[in-house]
């Protein structure tokens, strides 16, 4: 007897069709996006669903607790939220557009001021809301904007982090985003969710080499906060090691060789990083090229527009300078370290959690080099760690400047998946949401200074 040369051909009984796939729900004209398009879209959302779903329940306990620890009525509180510190520059922008000069000086004002200190996209995100829903008050206009962004901020993260992780780290790190220390400001009137949306899905889309993208959302992100030089140089400095990499396997020869090869012993530029997407087909170059050169347009765009405004092309610094922000190198950090440790007077509760914060984030940056996590994270989290770092702004705001900064959750979040007991991994849910929506009241509602 001869083995058989094949394996046995399994057949269905009569009549037990195989089950067929339920079709794609396309809300979409196909003019408007092609149906392989909608099916992709529509894929990502329903991986990302039980993540997004954990994000909203745990922002809203946070809420809940802020809500419930007001001095006043739930109404005072999520009205505090609207209107208070910078949310009510944001919604002045929106209502009434950029002032033509800046403010002169108040009685009863420490500073003088204007309002082209703040950048453009979140009051335009207002001002559009508030015109498609205009029964609803400038203020719920606000924080509808601030939630929605928040929800595209927490489906960017998982996308970004998911490309290279999975989605259960991806889901950890969606999470962890959303019972950090100062939460609270993603469904505030502040500009952090915009960012970030913007930062993750540029992020996305360079660690998917998606280069139009890339540079396309990297425009937006400089046109929604300062920080979006941290985006731009994340698309830029991947986008030349990618054309590195590239060139170099093709053979070209470089006028340079030995003042350029020291770049071949560099860690993310041993193309490892390019080869760990592998698309049906390869991005084009001049789809780099064009990433990289717009990539800073919308940060260098807004300052070069404060410039004509004012009519001087230092406008926008001067204006920093006014908001006492400006680049020190950490000498004001290290100072109001100095404070904290050396000094018996009491402090407000931000001193310590803020001190801790930063202490946590430069451990989890080393973190997250040794883990070698993809070039365009590094360089995203590196730059916004030098300006949360180097600013001269108060220390109080120092962690929501580290917000944005969402890959430095990431060595959290892979020790997370890797807990066993769903009991641990509950209780640190339940803990971290608490702390979050405490701090956050305090932050919000009670703090002598802005967060």
């Amino acid at each position: 007897m001869t083995a058989p040369t094949s394996a046995p051909v399994h057949e269905e009984p009569p009549g037990d069709d195989p089950e067929p796939k339920a079709p794609v729900r396309r809300i979409l004209p196909a003019r408007l996006l092609s149906p392989a398009r909608q099916d992709v879209l529509f894929g990502a959302w329903r991986a990302a669903e039980p993540a997004l779903l954990l994000f909203l329940v745990v922002r809203a306990a946070g809420m809940s607790i802020i809500m419930l620890l007001s001095p006043g009525t739930p109404g005072y509180a999520l009205h505090r939220l609207a209107v208070h510190w910078d949310a009510a520059w944001y919604l002045d922008v929106a209502m009434h557009g950029y002032d033509h000069a800046i403010r002169p000086w108040l009685p009863g004002v420490p500073l003088q001021s204007t309002n082209l200190a703040f950048f453009p996209i979140f009051p335009w995100m207002i001002r559009t809301v508030h015109t498609l829903l205009p029964f609803v008050p400038w203020g719920g206009a606000s924080m509808l904007t601030a939630c929605l962004c928040a929800v595209g901020a927490a489906w960017g993260i998982f996308a970004a982090v998911n490309a290279r992780y999975g989605d259960k780290v991806a889901t950890a790190a969606v999470v962890l985003w959303g019972i950090a220390p100062v939460a609270a400001v993603e469904t505030a009137g502040y500009s952090e969710s915009a960012f970030t949306m913007m930062a993750a899905w540029t992020l996305y889309a360079v660690v998917s080499r998606r280069w139009l993208l890339a540079g396309v959302m990297s425009v937006l992100a400089g046109l929604t906060r300062p920080t979006g030089v941290a985006v731009a140089a994340a698309v830029m400095l991947t986008g030349a090691m990618e054309l590195w990499v590239r060139l170099r396997e093709r053979g070209v020869r470089w006028t340079l060789p030995n003042r350029l090869g020291f770049l071949d012993r560099l860690p993310w530029f041993d193309g490892a990083d390019v080869r760990e997407v592998t698309p049906a087909r390869e991005p084009d170059l001049w789809r780099v090229v064009v990433a990289i050169v717009v990539a800073p347009l919308g940060w260098f765009g807004f300052v070069a527009w404060t410039g004509v405004r004012l009519h001087t092309w230092d406008a926008y610094f001067k204006i920093q300078k006014l908001w006492h922000s400006e680049f020190d190198f950490g000498k004001s950090t290290a100072h109001d370290f100095k404070h904290l440790f050396t000094t018996a007077n009491p402090v407000g509760l931000y001193y310590p959690v803020v001190a801790g914060i930063l202490i946590a984030a430069a451990v989890l940056f080393f973190t997250t080099i040794a883990q070698r996590q993809p070039l365009p994270f590094v360089v995203f989290t590196f730059v916004i760690m030098v300006i949360s770092f180097g600013d001269t702004a108060y220390f109080g705001s120092r962690a929501r400047f580290l917000l944005p900064a969402f890959p430095l959750l990431i060595p959290i979040a892979a020790g997370l998946v890797r807990v066993r007991t769903r009991a641990t991994l509950i209780a640190a849910l339940i803990a971290g949401t608490l702390c979050s929506g405490l701090y956050g009241a305090y932050m919000l509602l009670y703090s002598p200074t802005a967060p």
